[in-house]
């Protein structure tokens, strides 16, 4: 079983909007499991509709840069033709939540031939890469497969599923389901870890010495 390691530095800010949220637009604290698949998939090429990423890999996130902080900003709406704009506002202010620079190492497992194809398309994406809106570009910095394997731990640092003990907790978007000629969402409740590792009885994957990760 092969596993990969790659860190995503979003250089400037983003957002990783709540759908629930409407004129207070708010940010999950993590990119959800479904954008790390969709920037995946930009990596390969491939269309919006095509979900097969899904089913290749488990997926773990370790947030990093917490000394960073999330930043309030007021959207500006402007009433116009096109041509010319008034600074009035026909409806109340929107304001979105921004991460300031924020940095996660994200960790894929699953089967050999899959994971070796997406570390290539991550050295070679075949069309830009972001988190969030699609002006939100990243750096990426993309590690060696490396052979992982399953083992048992009191701690993990990464971001479990669950409720845990002073922790952030959010209920994040999983995976897309089809239903019919739609598609609905399946969320996971996650406990993300701030400056001390989760603590627990947990089934990992080890990454090296030290560096077990949940996944899922």
């Amino acid at each position: 079983m092969l596993g990969l390691k790659f860190r995503v530095d979003c250089p400037y800010f983003t957002t990783f909007r709540e759908p629930t949220s409407t004129s207070l637009i708010l940010t999950y604290l993590i990119p959800p499991y479904t954008t790390i698949r969709g920037m995946i998939s930009n990596a390969l090429g491939l269309s919006r509709d095509d979900l097969r990423v899904q089913e290749w890999f488990k997926i773990g996130i370790k947030p990093l840069n917490f000394e960073k902080c999330r930043e309030m900003a007021k959207i500006l709406k402007l009433k116009g033709t096109g041509k010319n704009y008034q600074r009035t506002f026909p409806s109340s202010p929107m304001f979105r939540e921004f991460l300031v620079e924020p940095s996660y190492e994200i960790f894929l497992v699953g089967d050999d031939e899959r994971i070796k194809e997406v570390h290539s398309a991550l050295l070679n994406p075949e069309r830009p890469l972001y988190l969030g809106g699609s002006d939100d570009l990243v750096d990426i910095e993309v590690f060696e497969p490396v052979e992982v394997e399953e083992t048992e731990a009191d701690e993990v640092w990464s971001v479990a599923e669950g409720v845990y003990e002073g922790c952030i907790v959010e209920k994040v978007p999983y995976k897309f389901v089809r239903v019919g000629r739609t598609f609905s969402v399946e969320y996971k409740t996650v406990s993300i870890p701030v400056n001390t590792p989760i603590k627990g009885t947990f089934r990992s994957i080890s990454f090296g010495e030290g560096e077990n990760i949940w996944v899922t």
